[in-house]
């Protein structure tokens, strides 16, 4: 797995919170479920449906689509760099060149203004070094923010435009790497960490829950879930687990709306499991084998997965909606994987 894919796990899917539909998974407009379909031996292509999983409709070629929070673009990896590809339907805006960089769409601000995007150079001696971008959907122009290795990047949800990201001078596994913020023009950065081994921000209402790592010999870097306050607060740990020599452990991925709630995914060789941390009270706990976790609902009642994609194409999975207090999950698209929903 090594720290790049744990972290890119977590990038695609953070802030792409809640589907909204009539039954208490929130509300909102423009809402819907953005997925992708396609066999082994066909290209990865973007499908959107309504929230309920309805009126599915082909979005364009990609994958790791992330849906902006008012529902009006798609976001997708695509074989020549990055797509934005408007709901409603016409020419996509295309950026990037993955001759040069891949370039993963990690999260949208609240308002849907701007899109970070994390690009991981192809080639150490290219003259575009990876860093983090954003693209102002107003204008649909880009800059880089910050340079360096990316391991996520994540909005304030209070409407700030305040990015937190992690960055390593190098993708060495040894790199040190600490937590950033950063405004979307590039200006008021300030490092928040400066322990080397800090990297996975995802920002909630209360404060950032990021991975603190521990380097292991001849095994996987060790995850461990850590939280800061966004009142000043010292920082504290969320879990203690016990981490096998093949497993890296928890990434965060996404809060529910009023931060009580974080969803996880337990990373590791042939392993990604959706968990469930409560920020106090009670123990990080897995949902059901087999399920890859997305997203939370906004009030935290539902949990976006897909079952069954992993490690298989995208057609081998489902996209489900799961009651994280038990029950019948919502099947939103029977065959697909790497779901993102709005709300």
């Amino acid at each position: 797995m090594r720290r790049w894919w744990a972290a890119a796990i977590a990038g695609i899917v953070v802030l792409a919170a809640g589907i909204g539909v009539a039954d208490g998974l929130g509300s909102g407009s423009t809402l819907g479920v953005a997925y992708v379909t396609g066999g082994a031996g066909s290209a990865p292509s973007v499908w959107l449906a309504d929230a309920d999983g309805s009126n599915a409709r082909l979005i364009g070629s990609g994958s790791q689509p992330l849906l902006a929070p008012n529902g009006s673009l798609v976001a997708a990896s695509t074989a020549p760099g990055l797509a934005l590809y408007p709901a409603a339907g016409g020419a996509p805006h295309r950026y990037f060149d993955s001759a040069d960089a891949t370039a993963v769409a990690t999260a949208f601000s609240p308002d849907s203004r701007y899109l970070a995007v994390i690009l991981s150079s192809t080639d150490p001696a290219s003259a575009r070094p990876s860093g983090l971008a954003v693209i102002d959907t107003t204008t649909f122009a880009y800059r880089f923010i910050a340079r360096g290795q990316i391991y996520g990047a994540t909005f304030a949800p209070d409407g700030s435009d305040r990015i937190a990201y992690a960055s390593a001078p190098t993708a060495a596994l040894t790199a040190p790497v600490d937590l950033h913020v950063i405004d979307a023009d590039g200006s008021g950065a300030a490092q928040i960490t400066h322990d080397g081994r800090s990297l996975n921000p995802v920002w909630g209402r209360a404060g950032i829950a990021f991975d603190r790592e521990r380097l292991r010999a001849n095994a996987e870097p060790a995850y461990e879930l850590w939280f800061i306050p966004t009142d000043g607060g010292a920082s504290r740990p969320l879990t203690a687990l016990p981490i096998p020599a093949l497993r890296e452990g928890l990434v965060p991925i996404d809060f529910s709306d009023d931060g009580k709630l974080l969803l996880a995914e337990y990373e590791g060789q042939d392993t990604s499991r959706a968990w469930l941390v409560p920020l106090s009270g009670g123990h990080a706990t897995p949902l059901a084998a087999g399920l890859t976790g997305a997203a939370l609902s906004r009030d935290g009642a539902y949990a976006l997965v897909d079952r069954g994609g992993f490690l298989n194409p995208p057609d081998a999975g489902s996209v489900e909606a799961v009651p994280v207090a038990g029950g019948p999950p919502r099947v939103l698209a029977a065959q697909g994987s790497e779901p993102s929903w709005n709300e």
